[in-house]
């Protein structure tokens, strides 16, 4: 079981360990707090589960200090939240569909004096159509959707040479496998997978894909349709 005092010494390149740590132990505690609920991880199993799985997630997409980094299905701000907090540099956007956990976020945000940190009460499809469309330096996503109908919500919010990083469970290759369709309509390629440590999520892995080209513009279709209808072979 991690604690909290075991974050500093499994990322030791995250510089100011003695900012970040309070404010993720308060964070913690304000999701512990609030009555929106957004995870269903509770007591000692929060820190490996959502603060190392972040941490880790950040670390293996490359650690970027600066840019433009968005979160697809943030939920109570994982990674994204995370992120921004051990990464002052970088301008973050949560992307949330569900209004009172968007809402959440911006107050967690204002609370932690987090000014890199804005978040957006708008599901993945509306989102990929507005201002953020072509934005992302990074674009993250856990636990949200399987691989093909992922890549639909992401790929329209990354920057041309940007990178998407879909942290994955053990079915991670399937989805991979079933993905090709989804890669070649959104213009991307996959670069690589890489497996967590097994002292913070043995069995999760960031899958990691470049973003080649402009998004062509019928993607992402009408919010609903990547669900219903996902870019795979039929």
């Amino acid at each position: 079981m991690l604690a909290w005092e075991s974050l500093p010494e499994l990322f030791p390149d995250l510089a100011e360990s003695e900012r970040w740590l309070p404010l993720l132990r308060r964070h913690a505690q304000l999701l512990a707090e609030s009555p929106v609920q957004t995870t269903t991880v509770k007591g000692e199993m929060v820190v490996a589960r959502h603060y190392a799985e972040s941490l880790e997630a950040y670390r293996l997409s490359g650690s970027p200090e600066a840019g433009v980094v968005v979160d697809v299905g943030s939920g109570g701000g994982f990674p994204g939240l995370v992120i921004a907090t051990v990464a002052p540099g970088l301008e973050v956007h949560l992307v949330e569909a569900r209004r009172k956990r968007a809402d959440l976020l911006g107050e967690m945000a204002e609370a932690l004096g987090l000014g890199n940190v804005r978040a957006h009460g708008e599901r993945a499809e509306e989102a990929g159509r507005g201002a953020l469309r072509e934005r992302g330096n990074l674009v993250i996503a856990r636990a949200v959707a399987p691989l093909p109908v992922l890549l639909e919500y992401t790929a329209p919010l990354a920057a041309t040479g940007g990178m998407i990083a879909a942290v994955k469970g053990s079915r991670g290759e399937a989805e991979l496998a079933e993905a090709g369709t989804a890669l070649e309509a959104l213009n991307c390629e996959h670069t690589g997978t890489k497996q967590m440590r097994s002292e913070v999520a043995g069995q999760m892995r960031v899958l990691l894909f470049r973003k080649r080209g402009a998004t062509p513009s019928r993607y992402p279709r009408r919010p609903g349709m990547p669900e219903k209808r996902p870019l795979a072979a039929s």
